[in-house]
């Protein structure tokens, strides 16, 4: 009953999405015309750029409103049942006291500083620096509508097939060379330190640690759940273009990179997905991350990365403490007792695995075979580095 229950939830949720993606271009959420701007930095100071600004005031709004009614529902469960209250009571902290404040591992403050600078040159970098390659490709969720952008993204190919084939032989080869060579040099990484959707759900996350706010708390069958899902919106990602339609009508990043880029644009269902993209990744961190078409394509070449993850089998106690940290809820990181390379498909390098290991090089993030983080217990226990949270730390 409940295998029967979860494939006709999957079923509907999938005919939902084709819905979307199907006419998507019939239900505009907000329209502007078309931008006349000139390419120069001073626009982004003009009463003009206010006015581009105001779709991704409303998706704020509306997301703010959403989160809010969460929480408000939430409560209202906890006042009407005393277990519920105590197990988001237990969850959430709040019976633990303040926890004393830490030291931000090193890693974490470059992940941190790399999505910022990173976020910065794919929305504004054309404009900025006052020139774009628009030779090279790179496979990250920024958008390619986006004429400000410094480098094309590799979305906008992959998902109009048809038009990529169109393209003189020499464009083809350089597109599939750039896009291959960042996989391959990078991998997932592109997901935990460039993507700027990646660095908006990392802040929608810090607001909800800032907040106190009890988060969603992911298990294996959820996530199995969620594979189906992932795998439907890949297919509509490749192969919507097939079908006369366009899947930029209804990708997240269509509501923040021309937007923020100072451009008049219009939203269709993509306003409405971004906005439950922010609800998500507020209660969930890196929730899109787990159906991205981008980073699935991009997980079929893990193999092959320049980036591990690596772990000492015999230093692992199976505290699973690198489970409970792991945004994208990869299991085999602790489950693994032969294999050296844990390096899963999913996985965005984010580091959460090690900065929460507590045993020395039990787990290691690496790059061309040589260790660039490493799991410490001594980083732990002296206040360098965050224990895991298991209840509240979700």
């Amino acid at each position: 009953m409940r295998s029967k229950k979860r494939i006709i939830i999957t079923t509907l949720v999938c005919i939902g999405i084709g819905a979307l993606a199907y006419f998507a271009w019939l239900f505009p959420f907000y329209v502007f015309d078309t931008n006349n701007f000139s390419t120069s930095i001073e626009k982004l100071f003009s009463v003009g750029y206010l006015k581009t600004l105001v779709p991704l005031f409303i998706i704020i709004g509306l997301s703010a409103v959403g989160i809010v009614l969460i929480v408000l529902l939430r409560r209202m469960l906890a006042k009407s049942d005393k277990n519920y209250r105590r197990f988001a009571d237990v969850r959430t902290g709040r019976t633990r006291g303040k926890a004393p404040k830490q030291k931000t591992a090193a890693f974490m403050i470059i992940r941190w500083v790399v999505m910022i600078v990173s976020a910065i040159i794919l929305i504004w970098g054309g404009l900025i620096f006052g020139m774009g390659i628009s030779s090279l490709s790179i496979p990250v969720l920024s958008c390619p509508w986006n004429t400000e952008e410094m480098t094309n993204s590799s979305c906008y190919y992959l998902s109009h097939l048809n038009e990529l084939f169109e393209l003189p032989i020499g464009s083809i080869l350089l597109f599939f060379i750039s896009t291959l060579g960042f996989i391959f040099v990078l991998g997932r990484v592109i997901c935990g330190f460039i993507c700027p959707v990646g660095l908006i759900q990392d802040i929608m996350d810090r607001l909800r640690r800032r907040t106190n706010t009890e988060g969603i708390k992911m298990n294996e069958k959820m996530y199995n759940a969620i594979t189906p899902v992932k795998w439907f919106i890949l297919l509509v990602f490749i192969g919507l273009c097939f079908a006369g339609g366009n899947f930029c009508n209804f990708c997240p990043a269509v509501a923040v990179s021309p937007i923020l880029a100072g451009m008049s644009t219009s939203l269709y269902v993509s306003g409405f997905l971004m906005v439950l993209v922010l609800m998500g990744s507020f209660f969930k961190r890196r929730a899109f991350c787990t159906v991205c078409p981008l980073g699935t394509i991009m997980g079929f070449f893990h193999k092959i990365s320049l980036f591990r993850i690596k772990k000492d089998c015999h230093s692992c106690t199976e505290c699973g403490a690198c489970y409970e940290a792991c945004p994208m809820g990869i299991k085999m990181i602790y489950t693994e007792r032969e294999k050296t390379d844990v390096t899963h498909a999913n996985c965005i390098m984010c580091g959460e695995c090690v900065r929460c290991c507590p045993e020395d090089n039990a787990l290691s993030l690496t790059f061309a075979g040589k260790k660039i983080y490493t799991s410490s217990r001594k980083k732990i226990m002296s206040g360098t580095d965050k224990l895991p949270e298991h209840l509240s730390d979700l």
